[in-house]
């Protein structure tokens, strides 16, 4: 038997250790997952807001408990990803105005939608519901509405 051969399967073990590296790097990415839509074992997140906590202008930053931002403007309250759509970096947001992702000077404005890329596509809104009337507001980051949708 020559040296660095696996004697069960015939390669090489620079080879077999490149094998368990890409099935490891596709299981740590999703098997192809989108950028930034990553499984989470409770996509619930319940947040400190009710609805007379959010006035219209109102924008609160959940990007340390759930990776989105909530807002409210003229039409109800809406949640947005807080990840990039180009490369799955978190986005910023800019006092208001819209959102900045600072690894590649996307920007985003207070609806999600690109106006400024490499991004091509718009950050993805959330559900959002009352986890009782008048109570507390609840997003679900695992599952994605149109843009225009409020409560």
């Amino acid at each position: 038997m020559s040296a660095g051969l696996d004697p069960v399967r015939g390669q090489g073990r620079r080879a077999f250790c490149a094998g368990c590296c890409a099935l490891l790097a596709g299981a740590a990415l999703g098997a192809g997952e989108e950028p930034g839509r990553r499984p989470d074992a409770q996509p619930e997140k319940t947040t400190r807001e009710t609805r007379a906590t959010m006035p219209a202008g109102t924008l609160r930053d959940y990007r340390k408990d759930g990776a989105f931002f909530l807002m409210a403007d003229a039409a109800g309250i809406y949640a947005v990803t807080a990840i990039c759509t180009h490369k799955g970096c978190s986005v910023y947001a800019q006092g208001g105005e819209g959102f900045h992702c600072p690894c590649h000077d996307s920007e985003y404005d207070r609806a999600g939608h690109v106006t400024q890329g490499p991004a091509q596509r718009a950050l993805r809104h959330l559900a959002v519901r009352e986890a009782t009337p008048g109570g507390a507001l609840v997003v679900d980051v695992g599952r994605e509405v149109p843009a225009d949708e409020r409560i």
